[in-house]
């Protein structure tokens, strides 16, 4: 028994009539019929009876569209899900490692569920010059801290925003408003472990400030617990982002920005969704 037996048979139930099933189905008279005896052969039971006007099941072809019937639709239903998968719009985004803790929670996820006509795909990267190189090349837009050198992306968005700091509330700078790179002679630092020209620029800076980073981090737990203790970690994100416990302090003396870029492919014409897409993204890692 399969599928083509029971679509015969349920086109036969519906009109009554094999040949009317038959044109129906847009075959011959003779398939449907050869098609139903191989049926009720395989079953072992009669299916239909003739009378004056056509066909009339018996009690066990009754049953047997009972059973049948759900079954169909069940199928149907499946290949409708799979083909309206494949013929969605997708959309394969490239971004950093650790761009995801710079989003509110759920962003992504929202987003999709906002527009479920399109499927959404992720590709992270460790940001580094060499991994933008080559791990980017499928994607439609990618999300970096430094411009791409490839020639096969466009610049669609860049953002800076200020480098500051950040510590515990219970730090003993924490009660100025506004910090310079002297006060942090006296306390551990912490920054980011990451590949890219704002790293490259604050760690020349310091250096030539005779700073000295202690730690490089990139898990935001770790990092959590270290401000706790004391030490101080340089921060370009949302105040609002930061623990309870945690504060922001801008550094009068350091006048370098946080860069963020997105790219899509210069061979693809840019839809209205993923500019919708950047600029909530725009707007969720904006510090204001």
């Amino acid at each position: 028994m399969d599928y083509k037996q029971l679509q015969f048979f349920l086109a036969v139930c519906e009109a009554q009539s094999f040949r009317n099933a038959a044109a129906r189905c847009y075959v011959s008279q003779q398939a449907i019929s050869k098609s139903l005896s191989n049926l009720e052969q395989e079953l072992g039971v009669q299916l239909f009876v003739r009378n004056q006007n056509g066909v009339a099941l018996t009690e066990a072809g009754q049953q047997l569209e009972k059973l049948a019937r759900p079954h169909l639709n069940q199928r149907d239903e499946i290949l409708r899900q799979m083909r309206s998968f494949h013929s969605k719009q997708q959309l394969h985004i490239g971004y950093f490692m650790g761009f995801l803790q710079e989003l509110p929670p759920h962003f992504f996820p929202q987003f999709q569920e906002f527009h479920p006509e399109v499927q959404l795909h992720y590709h992270s990267y460790t940001d580094t010059e060499h991994s933008r190189c080559y791990r980017n090349y499928d994607c439609d837009l990618v999300i970096t801290t430094s411009p791409l050198t490839s020639s096969d992306f466009i610049e669609l968005a860049h953002s800076e925003s200020s480098i500051g700091v950040i510590l515990s509330c219970d730090h003993s700078l924490a009660k100025k408003n506004v910090l310079t790179t002297e006060d942090l002679k006296t306390v551990p630092l912490i920054t980011l472990n990451t590949e890219n020209r704002s790293q490259a620029r604050l760690l020349e800076c310091l250096q030539a400030k005779g700073l000295t980073i202690d730690s490089f981090l990139s898990d935001g737990e770790l990092a959590s617990d270290l401000l706790q203790k004391g030490f101080v970690s340089f921060y370009a994100g949302k105040e609002s982002s930061l623990a309870e416990n945690e504060c922001f302090r801008p550094l009068s003396d350091l006048q370098l920005q946080w860069e963020f870029f997105i790219y899509g492919k210069r061979s693809h014409r840019i839809t209205s969704l993923q500019r919708e897409l950047i600029q909530q993204i725009l707007s969720a890692v904006s510090p204001h």
